[in-house]
């Protein structure tokens, strides 16, 4: 199997099979009573014990400072979009089965800001994801207003 392609399934299906898991997980939680800082904590222990056992697992250790704040921050701004996902189930009774194409609109936002930043124009199918992100676009406007 080609590298790309295995990249493709390790960092592209097996996650999106997960995070839908995941999705259907805090509808679970929410409808079983889970205040919305205590569901936070739950879960960033969570992610503290997955980091815990990689750090056996995966030999590199490296960081930098750069590195560190970055991750900080995108934790800081996914617990953040997290929060308003579990205040909307919790308060609104809102259906994960729309919310969650909804935030997946976020596959644009990292389209359009890894062609940018990046610079991943120079080596993809533009046509190809022009065209993905219309059907992504539709769909979300579709599932908004089912």
């Amino acid at each position: 199997m080609q590298p790309q392609t295995l990249g493709i399934i390790i960092g592209g299906l097996i996650p999106g099979v997960l995070f839908g898991f995941s999705n259907v997980i805090v509808k679970y939680a929410t409808s079983k009573g889970i205040a919305l800082p205590l569901y936070l904590i739950v879960t960033g222990l969570a992610v503290v014990l997955v980091g815990v056992v990689l750090l056996f697992i995966v030999p590199e250790r490296h960081v930098s400072v750069q590195g560190g704040i970055a991750g900080f921050v995108g934790g800081a701004i996914w617990a953040s979009g997290m929060s308003l996902i579990v205040f909307a189930l919790e308060r609104y009774s809102a259906s994960i089965s729309v919310l969650t194409p909804l935030f997946n609109l976020n596959t644009l936002v990292a389209v359009v800001l890894g062609l940018w930043i990046f610079s991943e124009w120079k080596t993809v199918s533009i046509s190809q994801l022009f065209l993905g992100a219309v059907c992504i676009a539709v769909g979300g406007t579709l599932v908004a207003r089912a």
